[in-house]
């Protein structure tokens, strides 16, 4: 197009030079051109004078970058004091310029409000003048990233910790919020474990990989040892229980740099999610709307009265028990997994991503993952069992065993049961018996088992004695009489 108009231009300029180019020839060039003849006429008009050249642009000096430091962005208030300084006054706003900024600005020239945030706004991205403003929240939201390709199924995971913006009832004490943690698998966006605890610690981190790592072909097809996961700095993840079992199965551990949660944004998507169509419409959500005063709306309150209010309050205008919590939240990760489509995945659920798949997958035996796994503690056998979470648990095997150490074994969301090892000898198949809890009934309650109620028809099996530890002795004398 560019061509053809410098031709037609070129042809009817001559015709003009020459005098001889009439109406009927600027018709021809514009019905050729697909343009109005007042286009064409336009275009034949002698060139305007030059205009003259534009004053050059103000450019920001250090002494103004460290102003909009200084005022938090505030440019208005940043002209008033750099006008100060350069009329000879030195106040603003009632205070004197810092002396800093009145260093700088004493050979400086007077520009205009105006001009400054058009200089700001050139030379000063958008990142940059958020940062300043409202922190780090605000640099992130004008950042640009760059988006990770998925990874095939099962090969990299994302794991991370979050306090949920909800009040639940623990097994006793007063309401709290309680900490989930997620596996999230990268190329399909499965979750793949999770476990929810009063506090996050190394357990509720074993629990949740192990859950993520055991394949159950009735239930779902997820489940396969990856090759890497990404975490953050969280102590937990970084226990020396968690890296002897990701080191054990060949899996590298990818911590990333603190205040980087976009280095692992699928698992923070997924903690958005599941705020959104799940904490959100449940009894004691703390990041819903509040009224002028700033106080929550909803059927739990904030405050503290109302808090101790809802621990006793009917079923259904309360916070939820915490294993009631946790039998709505399984519920929920079921249905996230095979019925909630995804953007990225070709608008595919996760289960329908995963088994579309067709990348080989590493798996483990279930048995070696169940004691590998778990939780664990140390605890002394008592006259009523072994006391863990406020709970006593009891089995056959314990009659005879009172004061030995032992290790347990748990799962941080489930109290019905706990396996029990023998300290010494602690090996993954060392395991000798499954407690299960008596609830703190009077020793021979209908509540208790049955088995633990039974009295042994042989003794226990003797242990072998163990070796005193000698005891330096000294005799005590009275202090002498002044």
């Amino acid at each position: 197009m560019e061509e053809k108009r410098r031709a037609a231009v070129e042809r009817l300029s001559r015709l003009r030079d020459d005098e001889a180019v009439t109406a009927a020839h600027v018709r021809t060039v514009a019905d050729a051109l697909e343009v109005s003849e007042r286009t064409v006429w336009r275009w034949l008009a002698p060139p305007r004078p030059a205009e003259p050249a534009a004053c050059p642009r103000y450019k920001l000096t250090d002494t103004d970058r460290a102003a909009f430091a200084f005022y938090r962005g505030n440019v208005a208030a940043l002209a008033r004091a750099r006008h100060a300084v350069t009329a000879g006054d030195g106040t603003t706003a009632g205070a004197p310029v810092p002396d800093f900024l009145a260093e700088g600005w004493a050979r400086a020239k007077t520009v205009t409000e105006r001009t400054l945030q058009r200089a700001f706004i050139a030379d000063m991205t958008a990142a940059d003048r958020a940062a300043w403003k409202t922190g780090e929240a605000g640099r992130r939201a004008a950042a640009v990233y760059l988006r990770r390709p998925d990874a095939l199924r099962g090969r990299t995971w994302e794991m991370d910790h979050k306090q949920l913006p909800l009040l639940v009832l623990p097994p006793k004490g007063k309401a709290l919020a309680p900490w989930l943690t997620t596996v999230v698998d990268d190329g399909t966006r499965a979750l793949l474990g999770w476990a929810i605890a009063v506090t996050p610690t190394s357990g509720t981190v074993l629990t949740a990989m192990r859950m993520a790592l055991t394949h159950e072909p009735d239930l779902s097809p997820f489940g396969a040892v990856p090759e890497r996961v990404r975490i953050d700095r969280g102590l937990e993840f970084a226990a020396g229980a968690v890296k002897e079992v990701l080191g054990g199965l060949a899996v590298v551990m990818h911590r990333l740099p603190a205040f980087t949660p976009h280095r692992k944004g699928k698992v923070e998507r997924l903690n958005l999610t599941i705020e959104q169509t799940l904490i959100s419409q449940l009894a004691g959500f703390t990041g819903g709307p509040r009224d002028a005063g700033g106080k929550l709306y909803g059927p739990v309150k904030d405050s503290v009265a109302a808090q101790r209010a809802a621990e006793t309050a009917a079923e259904g205008t309360g916070p939820l028990r915490i294993q009631r919590f946790v039998d709505r939240f399984a519920a929920w990760a079921r249905w996230y997994n095979t019925e909630r489509p995804h953007r990225s995945p070709a608008w595919r659920t996760p289960l329908t991503a995963w088994n579309e798949d067709t990348a080989p997958l590493r798996r483990i035996g279930a048995d070696q993952l169940r004691h590998l796994m778990l939780a664990g503690v140390e605890r002394t056998v008592q006259k009523d069992g072994i006391n863990f979470g406020g709970l006593a648990y009891v089995a056959p095997e314990l009659h005879g065993r009172g004061g030995q150490r032992v290790q347990i074994r748990y799962m941080p969301h489930d109290d019905r049961s706990i396996e029990v090892y023998d300290l010494p000898t602690f090996e993954d198949a060392a395991v000798y018996l499954r407690a299960d809890w008596a609830h703190r009934h009077q020793p021979g309650s209908p509540s208790q088992p049955a088995a633990a109620r039974r009295p042994r028809t042989r003794p226990a099996p003797r242990l072998p004695p163990r070796r005193p530890h000698p005891v330096r002795r000294r005799r005590l004398r009275p202090p002498p009489l002044p």
